[in-house]
C-alpha cells in the first residue's frame, strides 16, 4: 500500500534491529524513471516503474520492499521508485555492484517491450564494422555480427554481475547463450585467439575470428575487461567495507511461505519485540518494588483511609522500547 509504505519499511529495519540511528543510517534507495512529454498514459508510466523494481528485485534475489509513485508535477512524467534498505526476509542491507548499468538495462528492456525508444548510449566496446554492415543498419535490417557481440556482451554482464571475473565462467554464461568460443595459440604473437562460431537467427551457421569483431571481443580484450571490473569492485569493497554473504549462508529467520504474509509476518516480529520491551520494563518495575516495598509499607502504616481514600486502578502503559505501532 503505497500510502503505508514508510510504515512498513520502518517495521522491516526495526525488526531485524537496523534502525539504531535513522537520521543518519540510510533507510531507503532511490530510483527516478523518467519520460519525454506529458503524451504517454500516466498509468502505462506507473506500470512501467513497476515492472522495473519487479526486476531489479529479482536481481537483488528478492525479498526487498519497493513502491512505485508516478509524479506529473513537471513538463515530465516520471517514477520516483524507492526501495527499502533492509531486505524483508533476512535483514541484509540493499547492494546492488555495478547498480546504474543494471537498472538502464533494465529499464531499457521494460520500454521497449512497451513500443518506446531508448537513448542511444555511446559504445563502451570497441566494434569493427564493414561498410556493407553500415548500410544493413541504417536500414534496421538483422545483422549476425551484432547479434554475436550483443551475446557476448551478455555473457561478459553476466560475468562480472556475479562477481565472478574469470575467463572459465565468462566461457560458460557464453555457451549458454548458444556461443562456442574456439581458442588458438599464435606462437608468433605468444598470445591465445579466440575464434566464434553460432546459429544465428535465420538458422545459419556462423564463424568468424576475433578480429573481424573488434579489439574488445578478443581473447585479450576479454581478459582485460574483466580484470578491469575485478579492480573496480576490489575498490568499492575498499571504500565502502562492504563485504558480501558467504555462498549458501542464511539468516535464521522463519521466511513466509508466500508474498500475501509478508505484511503480516513484519508485524508479528515487531509485536514480539514490543512484547520483549514491555516485559522487560515490567520485569525491572516488579524488581523496584519490590527492593523498596518494605520502606513504603512503613511509610504508609500511619497514614489513614480517611486522608488517603482509596482510588479505581488506572491503566498502565508499559514502554515500548520506542517502538510504534
Amino acid at each position: 500500500d503505497p500510502s503505508n509504505a514508510e510504515y512498513e519499511f520502518g517495521v522491516v529495519r526495526k525488526a531485524f534491529n537496523k534502525a539504531k540511528d535513522e537520521g543518519k543510517d540510510i533507510q531507503a534507495h532511490l530510483i527516478e524513471q523518467s519520460f519525454k512529454g506529458r503524451d504517454i498514459d500516466p498509468f502505462e508510466v506507473n506500470q512501467m516503474g513497476y515492472k522495473l523494481a519487479e526486476r531489479l528485485n529479482k536481481e537483488l534475489g528478492g525479498g526487498f520492499q519497493a513502491v512505485v509513485y508516478t509524479h506529473g508535477n513537471t513538463n515530465n512524467y516520471h517514477n520516483h521508485i524507492v526501495f527499502n534498505a533492509v531486505n524483508l526476509e533476512d535483514g541484509h542491507k540493499y547492494h546492488c555492484y555495478q547498480e546504474k548499468k543494471i537498472v538502464e538495462r533494465i529499464n531499457d528492456s521494460v520500454v521497449q517491450e512497451h513500443g518506446y525508444p531508448v537513448i542511444e548510449k555511446h559504445k563502451e566496446r570497441g566494434t569493427s564494422v564493414t561498410i556493407k554492415e553500415q548500410k544493413l543498419k541504417d536500414k534496421g535490417e538483422y545483422i549476425w555480427k551484432d547479434d554475436l557481440r550483443a551475446r557476448i556482451d551478455q555473457a561478459f554482464e553476466k560475468t562480472k554481475d556475479s562477481l565472478h571475473f574469470d575467463l572459465e565462467r565468462f566461457k560458460a554464461h557464453l555457451t549458454d547463450l548458444g556461443v562456442n568460443i574456439r581458442e588458438r595459440f599464435n606462437q608468433k604473437q605468444q598470445m591465445t585467439r579466440f575464434s566464434y562460431d553460432f546459429i544465428d537467427r535465420d538458422g545459419k551457421k556462423r564463424i568468424i575470428r576475433e578480429k573481424n569483431l573488434g579489439v574488445d571481443y578478443g581473447a585479450e580484450g576479454i581478459k582485460y575487461g574483466l580484470e578491469q571490473e575485478r579492480e573496480s569492485y576490489e575498490r568499492f569493497k575498499r571504500q565502502s567495507g562492504f563485504t558480501p554473504l558467504p555462498t549458501g549462508r542464511t539468516a535464521n529467520v522463519e521466511v513466509p511461505e508466500s508474498r500475501d504474509r509478508i505484511q503480516q509476518y513484519a508485524r508479528q516480529v515487531l509485536d514480539a519485540r514490543i512484547r520483549d520491551a514491555g516485559d522487560e520494563t515490567l520485569q525491572r518495575d516488579t524488581q523496584t518494588g519490590d527492593a523498596h516495598g518494605h520502606q513504603r509499607k512503613s511509610n504508609t502504616q500511619d497514614r489513614t483511609s480517611e486522608d488517603h481514600p482509596t482510588q479505581p486502578g488506572q491503566d498502565r502503559r508499559h514502554d515500548r522500547g520506542g517502538f510504534e505501532r
